[in-house]
């Protein structure tokens, strides 16, 4: 009887024999195809994934691609890591989600109190944009003041207050109104009012916003290494800078290391460039591709929120399926410091060996890194990222370098379509995989012409 119940059920569940034919059935039920908007113009040839193991995933016609966006940076190990699925596997068996407290919340944080310098005190959250909208809460409920410092081209989630028209535009020209875009149709635009934007690493402007707006600024949030477009790091004296005005104008340090954190060593950005926040932002390397955030600060940083002035809410925010995955990851990153010597190595190899075949190929681009993220990009004309992403999107070839991913796509090496979105290494991905993979894009680099 449960047999015949379960049949109809399982009756239309279609079988697609290609990507696209598995992608147009999916369309059917999942509007656009995607449950994210940024996935949109990832695939621009259809690829459906079967399964993914270590660096690799394998689409729903048999075919292994290496990947070098493993999830959009969350996989530091790999994906399937044998020690997580185990983790998680246990978890289910003794209850995934209570609404109560848990031992491994204890254990998770103390983790992560460990491991990132800044930090004594966490709260976790389901997403980056949760942790960061309700940071930026914090900080304004702590100082009193409402307006918020950003960076150009830094994505801090698509919360209301913080998503503004931003890199997808850098290769048009800049908008003629200095009122700040909304960054997707149904936002609503007064929303923006309270959020003030500078250039990343403009030294001159990041002081000419405090001298007009520092005693009314409450928070600064930045990515330390900005990489969401382009990796871009700190400039000398950016952060010393950075957190001198805001400690002589009493506003708030917000470091958002969803990207950077534990990716760029143990103790992420923070710890790489000797510079403590106020708040931290945590997110992707710390769930292995388990949907969880956390953000954290010292005591006195989250004293509104120990004792429930402040709020923070969230039915599945620190659900213990999520939790174990932080105390499983962050466990085996404290015992393994030097896989971050491994991924320093991987990612200097690959630079040189992707430098060393754009030269011998004569072909302008940019190769920019730091440690185990990397952003590659083919290009009109010579260009740096000293102006920043926007000025050097004018010289990328987005065509171009979106023909050398569908190229590459087919000879099984996956990377994002956009010439402004980052690579990730795994310490799956071996010396021989990057050998492969610099083969093959200098193999797909010989069908693309330049565009004019």
């Amino acid at each position: 009887m449960v047999q015949s119940l379960m049949q109809p059920a399982t009756a239309h569940v279609q079988t697609a024999t290609t990507n696209g034919e598995q992608l147009a059935s999916i369309r059917e039920v999942i509007a656009g195809g995607v449950s994210s908007s940024m996935r949109a113009h990832a695939i621009p040839v259809p690829l459906v994934v079967q399964r993914a193991e270590g660096d690799r995933i394998w689409d729903v016609e048999g075919r292994e691609l290496i990947d070098l966006n493993m999830g959009y940076g969350p996989h530091l190990f790999g994906y399937a890591d044998p020690e997580l699925s185990a983790a998680l596997a246990r978890q289910l068996t003794e209850g995934a989600m209570t609404g109560l407290p848990h031992r491994v919340d204890q254990e998770a944080g103390e983790l992560i109190a460990r491991l990132v310098p800044s930090v004594e005190q966490v709260r976790f959250a389901n997403s980056g944009t949760e942790a960061i909208t309700s940071a930026l809460r914090l900080a304004r409920a702590a100082t009193g003041r409402t307006e918020v410092l950003t960076f150009d081209g830094h994505y801090h989630g698509w919360s209301e207050t913080v998503l503004r028209a931003g890199k997808a535009n850098f290769h048009e020209p800049a908008p003629d109104s200095t009122a700040p875009q909304p960054g997707a149709l149904g936002m609503i635009p007064e929303a923006l009012a309270h959020t003030l934007q500078v250039p990343w690493n403009d030294l001159p402007a990041l002081r000419a916003v405090f001298e007009a707006h520092g005693d009314q600024i409450a928070a600064v949030i930045c990515e330390p290494v900005m990489a969401n477009a382009c990796v871009v790091p700190p400039a000398p004296g950016q952060f010393e800078e950075l957190r001198a005005l805001c400690d002589r104008w009493g506003a708030w340090l917000i470091f958002d290391e969803v990207i950077t954190g534990f990716r760029l060593g143990r103790g992420g950005a923070q710890e790489r460039y000797g510079v403590t926040p106020d708040l931290t932002v945590l997110s992707k390397v710390m769930g292995g591709g388990v949907p969880v955030a956390a953000f954290g600060g010292s005591r006195s940083a989250m004293a509104m929120l120990a004792d429930h002035r402040a709020m923070h809410l969230g039915v599945y925010a620190g659900n213990h399926l999520s939790v174990r995955a932080v105390a499983t990851m962050l466990g085996k990153i404290e015992r393994s410091p030097e896989i971050y010597e491994q991924l320093e190595q991987h990612g200097a190899y690959l630079e040189q060996r992707l430098r060393a075949m754009f030269a011998e190929a004569n072909r302008p681009a940019l190769v920019s890194r730091v440690g185990s993220l990397l952003s590659v990009s083919l290009l009109h004309r010579p260009t740096d990222l000293s102006r920043g992403p926007r000025a050097a999107a004018r010289a990328m070839d987005f065509s171009a370098h979106r023909a050398l991913q569908i190229r590459a796509q087919q000879r099984g090496v996956y990377f994002h379509p956009s010439p402004i979105e980052p690579w990730f290494l795994s310490t799956a991905h071996s010396a021989e995989d990057l050998d492969h993979v610099v083969a093959v894009v200098r193999d797909a680099l010989d069908s693309v012409p330049e565009s004019r």
